[in-house]
């Protein structure tokens, strides 16, 4: 039985949204909900009449005298949180790095880590507490780490030669030059010190370890730098690249550039199998439930936008014409109207806030928008989400555009807000365009 989760942000039984955009807050709900970190975890990780399931595996339930588990990034908590309420007692070690007081929900120590460039002063502690943990585990104990999206800043080192906010400062001139998240991802797993790069545990591990990741859709080895993910030659020629085509390869000392040497080997699988128990694609299927169930047709635009705010904005609205005009060629049963879902990540690279970046998509959006009936939602699955709307404020569920109540009287050029109680995964943004199924030909930018 998975459940309940006290700090739900949608808790069972809650009444339908209501206001300016109903359909788009449902949605919203179903994106949130169908990619909970907490449920995700109590799904591969429950007792079930005598049997254990942990990951894939599947052993006797009295198998492991101890459990233990380090949790880091958004999602730490309610990944904590899971565990403990699958292990109950059992459950006698635990460490929490994340952006809430890990304190306030869980009866174990923590350290509290935000957004931002780079490592974070806190990671030297975490990094201790982590190889503690895992260094007094015995053969017939297990420990769980959790990782989500963010956990890179809990994780991260400087090179040798580089202090941390030197390191900070290269991995934001990189993206200032143009390069990738992806780019940026993998300068930080080839270079960086701490636990990226599968330097977190050490190769010698008496307890079984069994790693769960929520990605964000960057994949699972970019999640917190990869911290059960040696680096390949492969990864070391790619951060080369990246940082010779940003003309920063000069900026890295000799005793870094060291890493960046490829090592004549294969590049090395995964240690200790992880898996992923939260995806993009569980929030799609989220939300898609609630498109059904309401009567309106489901289709995907654009499944892992590339490229910055404005691009992807661009390319959103592109995938949405072509959708309504195959649509319309097709001559499919009635519906309400159109849904179509795109996920992106905005090219932000992990642990450093996105707000900057959504606030430049929806502004690129609603300049671009050409149908007067159409809406669009921006979804984010974690961060703050009380917060109202506004330059350098921290944003959740925001729609643009025509108003989903008929009876509503904002003006479309308005961006609202769509609350939930708190972030609780991490798996990107789902962006949504809703278009009724009352024909209309293009007609210029949407009214205001």
């Amino acid at each position: 039985m998975i459940g309940p989760f006290p700090w739900d942000p949608f808790p069972p039984g809650a009444p339908e949204p209501t206001g300016d955009d109903p359909f788009l807050g449902a949605l919203y709900r179903g994106t949130v909900q169908g990619a909970d970190a907490y449920r995700a975890v109590r799904s591969v990780v429950r007792r079930d009449q005598g049997v254990l399931r942990v990951g894939n595996r599947f052993v006797p339930d009295g198998r492991y005298r101890e459990v233990a588990f380090v949790a880091l990034g958004r999602a730490a908590t309610s990944m904590g949180l899971a565990a403990l309420h699958a292990f109950g007692d059992r459950l006698t070690q635990g460490f929490v790095a994340g952006p809430a007081d890990p304190t306030t929900a869980l009866p174990f120590r923590g350290e509290t880590v935000g957004d931002g460039w780079g490592g974070d002063e806190a990671v030297p502690r975490v990094l201790a507490a982590a190889r503690e943990i895992v260094g007094g585990l015995r053969e017939s104990d297990l420990f769980l780490l959790l990782v989500s999206p963010g956990a890179v800043r809990s994780l991260l080192l400087p090179p040798p030669g580089l202090d941390p906010p030197g390191f900070a400062t290269l991995l934001r001139e990189l993206v200032g030059h143009g390069a990738s998240s992806s780019d940026v991802a993998t300068v930080a797993r080839v270079l960086g010190g701490g636990g990226v790069g599968g330097q977190l545990l050490p190769k010698q591990v008496a307890a079984d370890v069994q790693c769960l990741i929520v990605d964000r859709g960057d994949g699972p080895r970019a999640v917190g730098g990869g911290p059960t993910f040696p680096v390949g030659d492969d990864e070391r020629e790619r951060a080369r690249t990246a940082l010779a085509r940003a003309g920063r390869l000069s900026a890295v000392p000799p005793e870094a550039a060291a890493r960046l040497v490829p090592s004549g080997t294969a590049t090395p699988p995964a240690e200790r199998r992880p898996v992923v128990v939260a995806a993009p694609a569980d929030a799609l299927r989220g939300a898609a439930d609630h498109v059904f169930d309401k009567g309106w047709t489901s289709r995907v635009g654009v499944l892992g936008l590339r490229g910055g705010p404005e691009e992807s904005a661009d390319r959103f609205l592109a995938s949405v014409e072509s959708v309504i005009a195959a649509e319309r060629s097709s001559g499919g049963p009635p519906s309400k109207g159109l849904v179509v879902f795109g996920t992106t990540t905005l090219d932000v690279p992990e642990g450093v806030d996105e707000t900057p970046a959504c606030e430049a998509f929806l502004a690129r959006a609603l300049g671009g928008l050409r149908r007067r009936e159409m809406s669009l939602g921006l979804f984010r699955t974690s961060g703050p989400t009380t917060t109202p709307v506004g330059p350098g404020r921290p944003l959740a569920g925001v729609v643009i555009g025509a108003p989903g109540d008929p009876a509503s009287k904002v003006l479309p050029g308005l961006a609202r807000p769509i609350r939930m109680r708190g972030g609780i995964t991490d798996v990107g943004i789902v962006v949504v365009a809703l278009v009724p199924a009352s024909p209309s030909a293009p007609a210029g930018r949407a009214s205001r």
